[in-house]
């Protein structure tokens, strides 16, 4: 995929790092990144190319993407695009669903530590204390880390 000029500026001015939008006009599917964080290329057949939204990236049949009537960051399926399954204010915390993401895909720490950073997100360190320390309560404290980062 390559990435126009608008779409570069356009992912610059929502805070994607330089890392993330050259992985998107490399993708390379057997880096760390490769599935979770896809190009944006199947959004494009679906209604929801119609509504003005500016795509970041695709993993499998899921969209993030950023709304701009309301300002937020946001993640749907595809296969129902009315279905907003997250929505955030920052795109740390979009940041946050994708490196919890490669947590759970157990990505060795040094790496997820290295690709969170060059990523730009900024809770890495954070996130693997509290990870560590909501072990009984995993699934809940999940559920509510992203939308802590800002």
């Amino acid at each position: 995929m390559k990435l126009v000029d608008m779409d570069r500026v356009a992912l610059r001015n929502l805070g994607v790092s330089e890392f993330i939008i050259r992985h998107l006009e490399k993708h390379d599917l057997g880096s760390p990144l490769g599935f979770r964080c896809q190009p944006p290329l199947y959004w494009e057949s679906s209604p929801i190319a119609k509504r003005g939204f500016i795509p970041l990236w695709e993993c499998g049949t899921m969209l993030w993407y950023f709304n701009p009537q309301t300002k937020t960051f946001e993640n749907c399926s595809l296969e129902d695009i009315d279905d907003v399954w997250h929505k955030y204010v920052s795109f740390q915390s979009v940041l946050a669903e994708l490196v919890l993401e490669l947590y759970e895909d157990e990505t060795e720490i040094g790496e997820l530590r290295g690709l969170a950073e060059s990523a730009g997100f900024r809770h890495v360190d954070r996130l693997l204390a509290e990870a560590e320390k909501n072990r009984d309560s995993y699934r809940e404290w999940r559920d509510g880390f992203p939308a802590t980062c800002r």
